[in-house]
């Protein structure tokens, strides 16, 4: 995070650049694009530190807005002009423990889902119901509709589709 109002602000406007452009190529090019990957981790400002100092992602950024249900916060940080990076901390301390495989290693993250821009939601869901996926939670907000979605057994691939409200240029 940045140390004024004002350079939050611009990083904030700089990352909704970025972010309604994928949209609106999604839009005129009528396809999915995947947008992120979200990883569940327990706490956000210590996960944050570590891939600044381990991996020099820096710059990450706090967004606010409306959340789903059980999620307490979210940090993003764009990875290219086409990809970013979220994290999210849960409300309540993830219950299922999660081994790296590795004797006395730090415990890692869980994939929270990974993020398409679709280019209308409706045909999204109907395309994807046919193959079984199912909406599990969905919310409205920063001008965009936002499903979770996954398979009745559920299928270690969680997955978010975002349609923005894209005005026509």
């Amino acid at each position: 995070m940045s140390d004024t109002p004002t350079k939050d602000s611009d990083h904030l406007n700089d990352f909704m650049a970025k972010y309604l452009a994928l949209a609106k190529k999604c839009k005129r090019e009528q396809r999915m694009l995947m947008n992120h990957v979200c990883v569940r981790v327990e706490n956000i400002d210590r996960a944050e530190a570590f891939l600044e100092q381990s991996f020099s992602l820096r710059g990450f950024l706090r967004p606010g807005g409306e959340l789903f249900s059980g999620e307490r916060e979210l940090s993003v940080l764009w990875i290219n002009e086409d990809f970013y990076l979220e994290l999210m901390q849960p409300r309540e301390p993830q219950k299922l423990g999660y081994d790296t495989g590795s004797s006395g290693s730090q415990p890692i993250g869980h994939l929270s889902e990974v993020g398409f821009f679709v280019p209308d939601m409706d045909k999204a869901l109907d395309h994807l119901g046919t193959l079984g996926w199912r909406v599990t939670t969905a919310i409205e907000d920063h001008g965009a509709r936002m499903c979770k979605i996954d398979t009745p057994e559920p299928s270690g691939f969680p997955v978010e589709l975002i349609d923005v409200e894209i005005d026509s240029d």
